[in-house]
């Protein structure tokens, strides 16, 4: 179906420029005008009327608006004018672009970036051999970038940002020698990152699906400018991945999953932390993470002392009859005895003054956890009476849930007497913060309470009485936990039934609910995090885009 479609679609082009040729014929306008009255017939919308003056009856396309042409010799030695360059950013075109556009022969420059023009054509566009300059970018381009493109050898600009192509990069992008700037970012290339690259000044190829690792070979001789940030690329940074890289150029590497040491080179010891932020399991010293050190097992087992079985002393020999052999004397009983005495009391009394420091630190160490449990509950109390923003509120109740879950348990596991009094006192304080339930709605992973507890919270944003935080817990997961304004829903049974009813929603746009915390003065609805953005950051005119979006509860 689709390639009778794409068929009936390419007679009625040709069909077209038949007619149109026909038309025109006895006004004498060349081939290139008659590609370009072939484009326009391919628009559907232009409301800024940026081709109201593409008449057919104009004996060239040169003074159309966006088209400029240059003469070249012809056959006969004489000059004719040419198109050179198709110019038309941000001119608000709905449509498509024709398979026969990249025919026109001597064109060196295609800009139609901005606008809203669809369609897979690019191999038809590589076709215009001569072309130094392409600009595609922000428009609703779908398809494979071919391998065709190893053609534009002139090229020495490429931009193909901001649409919805994909497929995996040509390896013959690489070949192409005057090729200087590259920019494919927000596409949906997957596959290996290309390598051999020389002559490349800039390479942009954020926020893709690139799910390789980083080859040895990659080169970069002349780059100043690196960007594989939100991609999929894992394994470990090869020490060879930047030894041809310039030490000045910059590098972003952040949000993969790339693992290990970062290599110790100029290039990378020249870049900012946050180029490699994003990877939870890259270490090193520019990421302020100390990579584990792996110990080999001991060669030996350690020495023991012990005392021998019999111990001799060799006296000074004195003169000795003749005929008889010098003796060695023994130690007498009661000196062997004395000598074991002697080591036992020691020994006893390291062992006796050992306990006693051993008492004094945890009486100490009691005592400071009281004084520091006291002086939490008073900081608390006044930053919450003194705090007047939600934000401010959600980091309070956060810590306050931390605070008094730890209180807890120190207080369940070395109860005292002397304690006690202040336990009840604390106990009153934080009664409702007790009283709070953790609800996984997802049966596949059990989420703990202590473990969310532990998690770092970032704000990512806030609507009315709500604030949406990003908690990355202790093993790098990251989670999306959104705070729900007090007075938002007061009752548990109602709050767990539109929870569990959003939770068995199931579309490839939903962000999974993990589970929620229920308090009287604190609820939580905690998802799954989605490092892609947020609606707003998606232009308005990408109809077909797909979004991923998190369903609130209000």
């Amino acid at each position: 179906m689709t390639s009778f479609f794409s068929l009936k679609l390419h007679l009625h082009s040709a069909i077209f420029i038949v007619l149109t040729f026909l038309a025109v014929q006895g006004s004498g306008i060349n081939a290139d005008g008659l590609l370009l009255l072939s484009f326009k017939n391919s628009i559907l919308s232009d409301p800024l009327q940026a081709l109201r003056n593409w008449n057919s009856t104009d004996q060239t396309p040169c003074s159309w608006t966006g088209v400029f042409c240059c003469n070249t010799n012809g056959g006969g030695g004489e000059g004719e004018s040419r198109v050179t360059a198709l110019s038309l950013p941000s001119s608000q075109l709905v449509g498509s672009i024709p398979s026969d556009l990249g025919s026109i022969q001597h064109l060196e420059s295609l800009d139609l970036s901005n606008n809203s023009l669809n369609g897979s054509v690019l191999e038809s566009v590589f076709n215009a051999t001569e072309l130094r300059f392409l600009d595609l970018s922000n428009n609703l381009m779908s398809g494979a970038m071919p391998e065709t493109i190893g053609r534009l050898q002139s090229l020495r600009f490429l931009n193909l940002s901001d649409n919805e192509l994909g497929g995996t990069l040509p390896k013959t992008l690489t070949t192409i020698q005057n090729l200087t700037v590259v920019s494919l970012k927000n596409n949906y290339f997957s596959g290996d990152l290309p390598a051999g690259f020389r002559s490349l000044q800039v390479l942009d190829l954020s926020s893709n699906l690139i799910d390789g690792s980083l080859p040895k070979n990659f080169g970069g001789d002349s780059l100043t400018y690196l960007n594989v940030s939100y991609n999929r690329l894992f394994g470990k940074i090869p020490s060879q991945f930047a030894e041809k890289i310039p030490t000045n150029a910059t590098i972003d590497l952040s949000f993969n999953n790339l693992t290990g040491e970062i290599p110790d080179s100029n290039v990378f010891n020249n870049q900012e932390p946050k180029s490699f932020s994003g990877n939870p399991h890259l270490c090193g010293e520019i990421t302020g993470r100390s990579c584990p050190i792996t110990s080999s097992p001991s060669s030996s087992p350690p020495a023991i002392a012990a005392f021998p079985k019999t111990t001799e002393f060799a006296d000074t020999p004195g003169p000795s009859p003749v005929g008889e052999k010098p003796q060695r004397n023994r130690l007498k009983p009661g000196t062997i005895v004395a000598i074991i005495i002697g080591d036992t009391a020691g020994i006893g009394f390291f062992l006796m003054v050992f306990f006693i420091i051993h008492k004094l630190k945890n009486k100490k160490r009691v005592e400071t956890t009281t004084v520091t449990q006291t002086a939490n509950d008073t900081v608390n109390d006044n930053w919450s009476t003194t705090s007047s923003s939600s934000e401010s509120r959600g980091f309070t109740r956060w810590s306050c849930l931390r605070n008094t879950k730890e209180e807890y348990d120190e207080e369940s596991e070395t109860p005292s007497e002397e304690d006690q009094s202040q336990a009840n006192q604390r106990q009153g304080m934080h009664e409702h913060d007790k009283k709070g339930t953790l609800v996984t709605v997802d049966g596949e992973n059990q989420l703990e309470l202590e473990t969310l507890l532990k998690a770092s919270a970032y704000i990512l944003g806030a609507t009315g009485s709500s604030i949406m935080y990003k908690a990355v817990l202790e093993d790098g997961t990251c989670l999306a936990v959104r705070r729900i304004g007090e007075n938002s829903v007061v009752r548990f049974k109602d709050f767990d039934t539109q929870v569990r009813v959003i939770a068995k929603m199931v579309h490839p746009n939903l962000v999974k609910i993990r589970g929620f915390y229920w308090g009287v003065d604190e609820k939580l609805v905690i998802y799954d995090f989605v490092p892609n953005g947020s609606l707003a950051n998606s232009r308005y005119s990408k109809l077909l885009t797909p979004f991923r979006f998190i369903i609130y509860i209000n």
